[in-house]
């Protein structure tokens, strides 16, 4: 990846204060929206793989265009919202250092995988996600509808200390 295209992708990225019973107040980094795409454009590659074995788990290539549809939406919906319940992040979002967290700063519930992956199809409108995309691009936590919703942000994840500092009995 080039110099540039590597700015662009964390060239959006800010600070954001979230209101929460947490002393000090929680602050999160909302996810770049480069990463974001790249993200995406991932997690919408391997769920196209999986509706192409499904296709062929059924020997049917050309399906009646409702049909075709409901089983894409239905793959699609399974795919994200098993990850980000399970794992609060998806393969894409995990291989650009991504999780999805409720407002209060915990990984997002199963209600909130829900919501969010409910109304990723008006995100999804009109074409190539361009509510979504919007939304994103308009919101100060960089919300998709889905996340709004829901009460989620895309953010980038924490990193875990590498080495966590000694006990301090080993010091006595």
């Amino acid at each position: 990846m080039s110099d540039q295209e590597n700015h662009s992708i964390h060239d959006d990225h800010h600070e954001v204060t979230i209101e929460t019973l947490k002393t000090p107040p929680l602050r999160i980094q909302p996810a770049p929206t480069g990463k974001r795409v790249v993200a995406a454009l991932i997690d919408s590659l391997i769920a196209g793989v999986m509706m192409e074995l499904v296709l062929l788990l059924v020997h049917q290539r050309f399906l009646d265009p409702l049909v075709f549809s409901t089983q894409f939406l239905s793959i699609a919906f399974l795919y994200y919202f098993v990850q980000e319940a399970t794992f609060a992040s998806t393969v894409g979002k995990t291989l650009l250092g991504l999780r999805v967290v409720g407002n209060g700063g915990d990984p997002a519930s199963t209600r909130e995988a829900i919501v969010r992956n409910l109304l990723r199809i008006v995100d999804w409108l009109p074409i190539l996600y361009l509510v979504g995309g919007l939304a994103i691009i308009c919101s100060e936590k960089k919300q998709r509808l889905g996340d709004i919703m829901a009460g989620t942000v895309v953010t980038i994840a924490a990193k875990e200390e590498a080495t966590p500092p000694p006990a301090p009995f080993l010091f006595h």
